[in-house]
């Protein structure tokens, strides 16, 4: 990935993040990595455990930024995931995958934000 990409991701999820603390989640973790692969955010709200995929796109040349969370995307983040509640022992709890879709402009500003909450079931 290129210095200018990771920039532009490392961008997307700080807007990400305050986004969603506005909304009322606590922030848990951010970019949480294990063997696996990475998860953006890992936040609670209402006692729900969210593990946040961030995507972020200055045009929409290639689709919409939540168009990226692939079939592909959406198995590897559950699998992360599972990794993540065994290493912290976190049985029976209640999970979901949200994502949050970051449109900038080409200056670096933002232009469009969306939550998609329960965006995929596994």
């Amino acid at each position: 990935m290129s210095k200018k990409r990771q920039l532009l991701g490392k961008q997307g999820e700080r807007v990400a993040e305050k986004f969603i603390k506005r909304r009322g989640y606590k922030v848990l973790e951010l970019n949480y990595r294990c063997a696996l692969g990475e998860l953006d955010i890992i936040a609670e709200d209402h006692g729900v455990l969210i593990f946040v995929e961030v995507k972020t796109r200055l045009t929409t040349g290639f689709g919409v930024p939540q168009a990226a969370v692939t079939p592909a995307k959406q198995q590897k983040m559950a699998q992360i995931a599972q990794n993540y509640l065994a290493h912290k022992e976190l049985w029976g709890v209640d999970c979901r995958f949200d994502v949050v879709a970051v449109s900038l402009t080409n200056d670096g500003q933002l232009e469009q934000i969306e939550l998609i909450k329960d965006a995929f079931q596994l």
